[in-house]
C-alpha cells in the first residue's frame, strides 16, 4: 500500500542540528509557491531552508502561490518574502534577485526549481515546446546570471532540480529536453564559476508524490511506489533535503554532481525490476 498522503508537517528529526544548517544565509528559490496541502519540491525546500536558519526569497509567478509558502514559513517561526516574477524574462529575473539582496543584504544559495511540463498530446508541439523550454532551461540560465554577482562575493551554491526523466526515455518530450540541459548547465557552470568559489550542483527527482507528479490516481501512485529499489514512496521532502545538504557548508567539495533522488529507479533496468517484484511482492 502507498504511505500516507504528504503534508506541510516538517519533520525536523532528520536533522542533527534544527537551527544552524542554514544560520545567515539567504537563499532563492523559483517555482516555491504552493497551491494546496501536497508540497511540491519548491515549497518543501523554501519552508525546509527556512526552518534551518535561512531567510528565503519565494520567486513565483503567482502572488497567491508564493503568500501561501510564507504563510508556513512563518508560522514555523522562518523568515522569508515573496517576489513575483516571471523567470523567462530577463528584467523580472534582474528585479527578483535585487528585490531579495535589497531585503536580506546578500545571496548565498539559488535554487532553480521552477519547471512546467508540456501540453497534453502531440509532445512536440512547437507553442507548447517553446513555454517549457523558456521557464525551465532559459529560466534557470537567466536566474543564475542574474545571481551571479552575488553568490560570486559570498562564495555561493547552486542547486538545480532537474529529474529521471533527463535520464531515461517516459515520453515526456520538451520536459525532458529541458531537464537534460540543466544537467549540461550544472556541469559547465561548475566547470566556469567553480574558481570563483561557486558550487553548482543538480539534484535529479524521480517518482516523487507532488501535485506535477501526482497524475493518474491511487493505482498511478501504488505503480510509482512500486518502481523504485526501495518500494517507498518520496515526496518533495525527499528532493528538499538533498537541496539542504548541497546548498549547506557540509557540500563545501562538492560540485558538478547529479544526485538521483529516486528510490534507485535509475539504478536498475526494466527487467530487473520486474525480477524484484517476483522476488519480493509487495505488502
Amino acid at each position: 500500500m502507498v504511505d500516507e498522503p504528504a503534508s506541510f508537517e516538517l519533520d525536523l528529526s532528520r536533522s542533527s542540528d534544527p537551527a544552524r544548517r542554514l544560520a545567515g544565509r539567504v537563499a532563492i528559490v523559483t517555482g516555491a509557491g504552493s497551491g494546496g496541502p501536497l508540497p511540491g519540491i519548491g515549497v518543501a525546500t523554501a519552508v525546509l531552508f527556512a526552518s534551518q536558519g535561512a531567510q528565503v526569497g519565494i520567486i513565483d509567478v503567482s502572488p497567491g502561490r508564493a503568500a501561501n509558502t510564507l504563510e508556513v514559513i512563518e508560522r514555523i517561526g522562518g523568515t522569508g518574502m515573496v517576489v513575483v516574477a516571471d523567470i523567462t524574462r530577463r528584467e523580472e529575473c534582474e528585479r527578483a534577485v535585487a528585490e531579495v539582496v535589497d531585503r536580506f543584504s546578500h545571496l548565498d544559495i539559488l535554487v532553480n526549481n521552477a519547471a512546467v511540463v508540456g501540453g497534453a498530446g502531440d509532445p512536440f508541439d512547437e507553442e507548447a515546446w517553446n513555454r517549457v523550454v523558456a521557464v525551465n532551461l532559459n529560466g534557470a540560465m537567466l536566474m543564475s546570471k542574474s545571481a551571479l554577482p552575488h553568490l560570486r562575493a559570498r562564495g555561493g551554491a547552486v542547486v538545480n532540480m532537474s529529474s529521471i526523466a533527463a535520464m531515461r526515455g517516459m515520453g515526456s518530450g520538451a520536459y525532458a529536453a529541458t531537464k537534460a540541459g540543466l544537467i549540461g548547465l550544472t556541469y559547465d557552470l561548475a566547470y566556469s564559476w567553480g574558481r570563483d568559489g561557486i558550487r553548482v550542483n543538480c539534484i535529479a527527482p524521480g517518482h516523487l508524490f507532488t501535485p506535477m507528479g501526482n497524475q493518474g490516481g491511487e493505482d498511478m501512485r501504488e505503480r510509482r511506489r512500486r518502481a523504485g529499489l526501495l518500494g517507498t514512496e518520496g515526496t518533495a521532502w525527499d528532493a528538499a533535503w538533498a537541496a539542504l545538504f548541497l546548498a549547506s557548508e557540509e557540500a563545501r567539495w562538492i560540485t558538478g554532481v547529479v544526485v538521483p533522488v529516486d528510490a534507485g529507479t535509475t539504478a536498475s533496468t526494466a527487467l530487473g525490476l520486474q525480477t524484484l517484484e517476483m522476488r519480493s511482492p509487495a505488502p
